[in-house]
């Protein structure tokens, strides 16, 4: 199913997190240490940024729209990710060393809800919700202070020096 206008928005920034995700998912498999904190630095700089005002976003524009069995996952979800990120956070913050089951889960945990999201809960909400409705939340997305970039510096570069050498 195409997505509607109004919720392109949000599956860009879910398309951002998938990048940071997937960077990250494969220097889990490789287990090196310096690229492997510069792509957990990333997908922790994106959730900062924007990912985290993303899920603030959906919570105060989708849940009165939703099921309670839809609002009820999309909540626990979100507890569950601001959690694995505030531990993240505090990992980095220390300059501890970098759990790769935590990290593991915190990649799944993320991969599968954005999945969950765009597979699910938006078609759910384009089949649903009137398309007055949907452009109400667009004009709200578009309201935000949102830079379309907002994106890791730290996963540009690695992405970038890839190519050389």
């Amino acid at each position: 199913m195409k997505r509607h206008p109004s919720l392109q928005p949000l599956s860009r920034e879910h398309h951002r997190a998938l990048l940071c995700w997937r960077e990250l998912d494969q220097q889990l498999g490789m287990r090196r240490g310096a690229n492997l904190r510069t792509a957990t630095v990333a997908l922790q700089r994106y959730w900062s940024s924007r990912f985290s005002s993303h899920m603030a976003d959906e919570e105060t524009l989708l849940l009165g729209l939703l099921s309670d069995a839809l609002r009820s996952r999309l909540l626990a979800e979100h507890d569950t990710l601001r959690s694995l990120f505030c531990s993240l956070d505090d990992t980095l913050d220390s300059n501890g060393p970098l759990a790769i089951d935590d990290l593991a889960r915190l990649a799944a945990t993320l991969r599968a809800h954005i999945r969950w999201e765009e597979r699910v809960l938006f078609p759910h909400l384009q089949s649903q919700v009137s398309t007055d409705e949907l452009r109400l939340i667009g004009d709200r997305l578009r309201g935000r202070k949102v830079s379309e970039d907002a994106y890791c510096d730290a996963f540009d570069d690695n992405v970038s020096s890839r190519g050389k050498g």
